[in-house]
């Protein structure tokens, strides 16, 4: 069966760990008739991994979609687990299933007493993103032509109705921030302005047309790490009411900065009674 052994060569001395890992997986994948592809992705995918970085993987099954196939992705699924003591002393392994409709998919992440991660998502092949779908991720394995095609929605893609609900949902805790602190509740103003400025990070990074820019600040850091939002520094404060407030001030010129930069490039509609609701009330004082 095809697989591209000559890209898993090129990682260098300091992923030695990684690169044992992805090749055991690659090992037992061109040894199940089960198995349909593998690939690795996100940091190692980009080549952007450091000797920190978690081995982001996903195997395709020769299976059908959703609970129909189930037998055949636990089965796989099993396989791996049962391979993971091999390639290393593991901590603890954590098991996950999500079905959605005709959607199934299981997770293994398993934890190395040497730090090493393994984020496993075993699917049906039917499933498995390919192209702008999954810009990161590098095929390794294969049965059959080697896959080249775009599958699933792209990565980049950030519709307009939800470019409205990450500023709505913005504005939304800057104004519950607001309404803890006064009250005097430190840390719930402390978690909402957290969560506020997590939207922020979204915007931004459809803005700035990351990939995956739901996943916020990591995707901005890894496309683009010098261009940041303007004043972001500033959304950032400890438990002390007057840095709170100078905080959810900057965040609410942030929000109002983002919100504005990716409605222009995505064309999207934004909830500007509730920016202005909001704004009125969060800089009021």
């Amino acid at each position: 069966m095809p697989s591209d052994r000559d890209w898993l060569s090129s990682l260098g001395p300091e992923l030695e760990r990684q690169h044992e890992t992805i090749a055991a997986l690659l090992d037992l994948c061109e040894t199940s008739s089960l198995v349909s592809s593998f690939s690795v992705g996100c940091s190692i995918g980009r080549g952007a991994a450091d000797a920190l970085s978690d081995v982001d993987a996903a195997i395709g099954v020769h299976a059908a979609r959703g609970l129909e196939g189930s037998a055949e992705v636990h089965a796989v699924e099993e396989a791996v687990v049962a391979l993971l003591p091999r390639v290393g002393t593991v901590i603890d392994v954590l098991r996950q299933e999500s079905v959605t409709g005709d959607f199934l998919i299981r997770r293994v992440f398993a934890q190395y007493d040497d730090r090493l991660q393994l984020d496993l998502a075993v699917v049906a092949e039917e499933e498995v993103r390919r192209g702008d779908a999954a810009p990161d991720f590098v095929a390794l394995y294969w049965s059959g032509s080697r896959p080249t095609t775009t599958r699933g929605p792209s990565a980049y893609e950030v519709s307009a109705a939800q470019v409205r609900d990450w500023s709505f949902l913005g504005w939304r805790a800057l104004l519950d921030a607001d309404k803890y602190l006064r009250r005097g509740s430190l840390w719930e103003a402390h978690q909402r302005l957290h969560e506020a400025r997590s939207r922020i990070w979204m915007l931004w990074a459809a803005a700035c047309n990351a990939p995956y820019p739901w996943h916020g600040l990591s995707q901005i850091l890894d496309h683009d790490p010098d261009v940041l939002p303007k004043g972001i520094e500033a959304t950032v404060a400890g438990l002390d009411v007057a840095a709170l407030r100078g905080a959810l001030v900057a965040s609410a010129h942030a929000l109002d900065r983002c919100s504005a930069a990716v409605a222009d490039a995505r064309a999207g509609g934004l909830p500007t009674a509730m920016a202005h609701y909001v704004r009125s009330i969060v800089t009021s004082d």
